[in-house]
């Protein structure tokens, strides 16, 4: 089993390739970064047109370390993981970081092409940043952008409740191009509550690739190896009762919710049948569904452009001409790389605001 096979076997919104010591910092220069934009922010549902986005950059990937949240994998996937712990992906494997850099700016390049304003990162420049958290779990990975921040309506969640201490880092990165682009914007926001350093199974972990939103109805992907009971109930919280939380039971054998279901324009969802203990919840039983086999990794992992427009990874033909059956239009791109280290289209993008 190589390491891409068993990076997809953990993936999910950066779940796989998790990177190191050093990150990336959030950048608002004219070479790197779109325009901000004036006035209201808002995101309503996973399909609405998509008007700006934040997406990462994958300088400097390391693996990750082993941690107890990992025992739910395999004997062969923990041997393979510590072998692979620490090493630096644009030294050891040149050709394949060329590869995912690619596909990432090609990523860019479509949703700048369709009108889409696009924050990028550099590179971090502080030694606190890049070892915080370093002696409990080495790692980084910056480029799965959707667990950057989450917003539903116009509450801007920074989020800090990551599961694997590693990720938590990327907070000190993120904020100050979030904070600079909410500012003067009608936004509320906050920051979800950091776990402890000392791993517990059932501290409060909240991440963006378990979280799916249409209007007032929120969902919350429970696999027991990312988001948690306590970080649906934070949410929860935090919304108020104007939102419905609904809690999908996963198989353990799953990671992130975005990986096994995508809200794709109203009334049209994918997912895959095979990784939902309970099938799907109430709100969701009538629409049209696009089937994924479970041999489709990341094939419900899309990104709605607009209700009629989807960014789909190539290798999903199948799946994108059944949106096509649908009348949409399906944009296809290699994203055979991003997705081994756990980001497709989804994965990718941080959505800082949307039509409704």
């Amino acid at each position: 089993m190589n390491r891409r096979t068993f990076l997809q076997t953990v993936a999910g919104t950066g779940a796989a390739a998790l990177a190191a010591c050093c990150g990336t910092a959030i950048a608002a220069d004219d070479k790197v970064a779109g325009t901000k934009l004036p006035g209201s922010l808002g995101v309503y549902n996973e399909w609405g047109r998509l008007k700006e986005a934040v997406i990462g950059i994958p300088d400097d990937t390391v693996e990750m370390d082993y941690m107890a949240a990992m025992k739910w994998l395999p004997d062969w996937e923990v041997a393979e993981l510590k072998k692979l712990a620490g090493g630096r992906t644009a030294e050891d494997e040149p050709e394949v970081f060329a590869r995912l850099k690619a596909q990432i700016e090609g990523h860019v390049k479509v949703l700048r092409d369709h009108g889409v304003v696009v924050h990028r990162t550099k590179p971090m420049m502080y030694p606190e940043e890049k070892t915080f958290l370093a002696d409990i779990q080495r790692g980084n990975m910056l480029f799965g952008g959707a667990d950057f921040f989450r917003v539903i309506g116009n509450q801007v969640i920074l989020l800090n409740s990551f599961r694997y201490p590693f990720r938590r880092k990327q907070v000190w990165v993120v904020r100050p191009l979030l904070e600079e682009l909410i500012k003067g914007r009608n936004a509320r926001y906050a920051a979800s509550p950091p776990p402890s350093p000392h791993y517990r199974e059932d501290d409060l972990y909240l991440e963006n690739g378990d979280i799916m939103l249409d209007g007032h109805d929120v969902y919350v992907g429970m696999s027991g190896n990312a988001s948690s009971p306590r970080g649906a109930d934070w949410l929860r919280q935090f919304l108020g009762p104007e939102y419905r939380v609904h809690m999908i039971r996963l198989a353990p054998d799953r990671f992130h919710l975005d990986w096994v279901l995508g809200l794709n324009r109203p009334g049209l969802l994918t997912y895959c049948p095979a990784a939902f203990i309970d099938g799907l919840p109430q709100p969701l039983q009538k629409w049209d569904k696009i089937i994924v086999n479970p041999d489709e990794s990341a094939g419900a992992n899309n990104l709605s452009l607009d209700p009629n427009t989807i960014v789909v990874a190539s290798q999903y033909g199948r799946i994108a001409d059944e949106y096509r059956k649908r009348g949409m239009n399906v944009i296809t791109i290699p994203l055979d790389t991003t997705i081994d280290y756990g980001s497709s289209a989804r994965c990718l993008t941080a959505v800082l605001d949307r039509d409704p």
